[in-house]
């Protein structure tokens, strides 16, 4: 006959108490047993030390004999110095995340590098970022006026805004003129 050193489970719904037994493998978890050699009570602290009472001797007794402790006894065992520390391996699959998940955590991981970059580089670029703006043409721009634009000397950007401010105007009004020949 096998014997097995597990935990039984009584309590009542949602507040488990486990006695440690030694049973026979093929009898129930709650079922007959041999021998009682302890108990677990999951619902006080691990400081408490009624949390986890066990017969030294008598677990002492069954282990001489053979009988084989589950994971979760050999660990209360373990910590009373009665058998070595269960060695569990881990799982292979089910630990990692799925494909979608990492994939979502990539994205995170580029918005954050993204949002680090632009709160640190506007500070000392920002002058530098905006002399282009004010250089590049706009698409309403006739060509002829980049030169003009790409070099302004310190007295002529006064004069430039007004010219700015008309072409776009100008623009305009060659638009609303060829869509009113269109209409015609």
């Amino acid at each position: 006959m096998a014997v097995a050193l597990r935990l039984s489970r009584g309590g009542s719904k949602k507040r488990p108490f486990f006695r440690i037994v030694a049973a026979d493998i093929r009898a129930p978890r709650d079922g007959r047993y041999l021998e009682r050699l302890g108990t677990y009570n999951p619902m006080k602290e691990k400081s408490d030390p009624e949390r986890i009472t066990l017969n030294t001797e008598r677990i002492k007794y069954w282990l001489s004999v053979g009988a084989k402790p589950t994971e979760r006894v050999q660990k209360f065992l373990a910590t009373e110095k009665l058998a070595e520390k269960p060695i569990i391996t881990k799982q292979t699959k089910q630990d990692k995340p799925k494909k979608k998940t990492l994939e979502k955590l990539k994205a995170k991981e580029e918005k954050l590098k993204a949002k680090e970059q632009a709160a640190a580089a506007p500070t000392p670029e920002q002058p530098a970022a905006e002399k282009p703006a004010e250089a590049a043409p706009t698409p309403e721009q006739p060509v002829a006026e980049k030169p003009a634009e790409a070099a302004p000397t310190p007295e002529q950007p006064a004069a430039e805004k007004p010219a700015e401010a008309a072409a776009p105007e100008q623009s305009a009004e060659v638009v609303d003129s060829e869509t009113e020949k269109k209409e015609k």
